[in-house]
């Protein structure tokens, strides 16, 4: 699952190097997108973002999620996203 979380982390950062070049951290409690949570890390992708990753890693890993019962709308962090690449291996 190391490798999976490697791959997700990589796709934001190629999507989002401002990431890599601030040293955020992306570990499997940010979220993607805002964090409710104060304390949790936060990426602050947009929609268009989101979708990107969606489609690169379904692209890495020769996967569509469109053909599991895991929904997009669910993935909020990257550990969600890390799980359901994993599901669809």
């Amino acid at each position: 699952m190391t490798d999976v979380l490697d791959a997700v982390a990589q796709a934001i950062i190629n999507i989002r190097p401002d990431l890599a070049e601030s040293r955020a951290e992306i570990t499997r409690d940010s979220a993607i997108f805002y964090a409710a949570d104060p304390g949790r890390p936060m990426l602050g992708l947009d929609s268009m973002e989101a979708l990107e990753l969606i489609a690169t890693l379904e692209e890495e890993f020769g996967i569509q999620l469109g053909d599991t019962s895991i929904r997009i709308v669910d993935l909020r962090t990257v550990g969600d996203v890390v799980d359901a690449m994993s599901a669809a291996l």
